[in-house]
């Protein structure tokens, strides 16, 4: 049993680990870059505005459709009541589904809808 929740923890651990180099890298690139200099609120509205566009398949848009439902789920890969670790699987698979959101959308879209975003907020660098 310990030998389970060890290796269960350290799998867990590494996950965490790969989302943050994953989270670091796409801070460099486009158009993550831009979108993470967007305020809270806009980021919102930006992902609202991908969700709502008839322009973006539907494939891409079951992809916060399947978030949601396994964030209402009461079951999860760890439980909630484990201390940090209960949390830290569905902070990485929140990042890990919005990454993969705004990377299955067409990019000329994003690049579009960021550039409303980014001239609102006074953000130089628009998404190439």
């Amino acid at each position: 049993m310990v030998v389970l929740i060890v290796s269960v923890t350290c799998a867990i651990l590494i996950a965490f680990g790969l989302a943050l180099t994953l989270a670091r890298r796409l801070s460099q690139r486009q158009p993550y870059k831009t979108f993470l200099s967007l305020k809270t609120r806009q980021k919102v509205q930006f992902l609202k505005s991908l969700i709502t566009d008839r322009r973006i398949p539907l494939m891409a848009k079951l992809v916060p459709v399947l978030l949601v439902g396994y964030l209402a789920m009461p079951f999860d890969v760890i439980p909630d009541f484990v201390p940090l670790l209960g949390y830290l699987d569905d902070v990485v698979i929140v990042i890990l589904a919005l990454v993969l959101f705004v990377h299955l959308c067409p990019s000329g879209i994003v690049k579009e809808l960021l550039e409303g975003y980014s001239s609102d907020s006074g953000v130089s660098e628009v998404a190439k």
